[in-house]
C-alpha cells in the first residue's frame, strides 16, 4: 500500500474545498433532461394562478403595514409560548369582528376544523 499524503491542518472550509468539483447525481441529470419537456408542457397548459399563500400575503400587504404584521406575529408567538407554559397544546384561534375591532380568541380544539 502506498504512503498516504499528509493532511494539512488549520485550513478554513473554503481552503479545504478549493478545487473540488461535485459530480452530478443521477437524479440531477434526469431532472435537467426532463426540464425542457416540463417547460413546454407548462407553457401549453393554463396560465399559472397565484397560490393561496401568495394571495394571502398580498392581502396582508394591502390592508396591513409591515409593522402591523410584525407586531401581530410577535404577539401571536407570545400567546403560543404562554399556552405552552400552561400546558395547553390543543387549541385553535378563532377570528371575530366586533364593530371596528378584530378579535383573536383562544378556543380549545375539538378535533374538527371549521371554515
Amino acid at each position: 500500500m502506498g504512503k498516504m499524503p499528509k493532511i494539512p491542518r488549520n485550513l478554513s472550509d473554503k481552503d479545504m474545498f478549493k478545487g473540488w468539483q461535485e459530480e452530478p447525481t443521477l437524479e440531477e441529470t434526469m431532472l435537467q433532461a426532463s426540464e425542457p419537456k416540463r417547460a413546454a408542457t407548462l407553457s401549453r397548459s393554463q396560465p399559472k394562478r397565484a397560490s393561496q399563500s401568495d394571495r394571502r400575503d398580498s392581502a396582508y400587504q394591502t390592508y396591513l403595514s409591515q409593522d402591523a404584521i410584525d407586531t401581530m406575529e410577535k404577539l401571536l408567538l407570545e400567546i403560543k409560548v404562554d399556552f405552552y407554559k400552561q400546558g395547553v397544546s390543543d387549541y385553535r384561534i378563532n377570528v371575530k369582528r366586533e364593530g371596528n375591532t378584530v378579535l383573536l380568541e383562544h378556543v380549545p380544539s375539538d378535533g374538527k376544523r371549521e371554515k
